[in-house]
């Protein structure tokens, strides 16, 4: 507590005015972080100056950036120690980033981008179970590979697996083009 305290430029006794215990600062980030991820994917879905293999490519490395900052045993600790918090993390999951996966998967069908043989809610039932078999940190400590790294091939899978043939061209195209950074055109 008082590395983080030092961390915020603060003392304990200020943080503790505004958290009565470190699980409230625990809580309190994982929300505003879980908040923060909802904004900039939805950012990212409305932006209709961006291609849409552009937002898929924005949307899959932001939140690859944003798993890479989180360590597994985060994942275990909060699993184990605050059950509750877990639980309204996966709820946002299953709630929140579901639902801005569908409407995502809805425009690229819309744009010929993703196959109109596929049935979306089938589509995005299939990707939320496997990212919560797959994004789970029992599993992952069985795995070689990292969070990002088992999100990125799942992601990779389903997303390759739904798009049209000039779809996943142009997607394999982007793939190698370097990330543009936020509020560049």
């Amino acid at each position: 507590m008082e590395e983080f305290a030092h961390s915020m430029g603060m003392s304990k006794k200020t943080i503790y005015k505004f958290f009565p215990s470190k699980d409230e600062i625990v809580k309190a980030i994982t929300h505003d972080k879980l908040e923060n991820i909802h904004h900039q994917c939805e950012c990212f879905r409305s932006d209709d100056s961006m291609e849409f293999i552009d937002k898929i490519k924005s949307t899959i490395g932001y939140l690859t950036t944003e798993m890479q900052k989180m360590k597994p045993q985060f994942y275990l600790d909060i699993q184990r120690t605050m059950p509750d918090l877990w639980k309204e993390v996966d709820n946002f999951r299953n709630e929140k980033v579901m639902n801005d996966f569908a409407l995502m998967v809805k425009q690229g069908v819309d744009k010929g981008i993703f196959r109109t043989d596929v049935n979306v809610q089938v589509f995005v039932l299939m990707y939320a179970a496997a990212m919560r078999s797959i994004i789970n940190p029992e599993v992952l400590s069985h795995l070689p590979i990292n969070i990002s790294q088992a999100y990125q091939s799942a992601v990779t899978v389903f997303f390759e697996g739904m798009m049209t043939e000039e779809g996943r061209s142009k997607y394999r195209t982007k793939l190698h083009e370097p990330m543009k950074e936020e509020g560049t055109v």
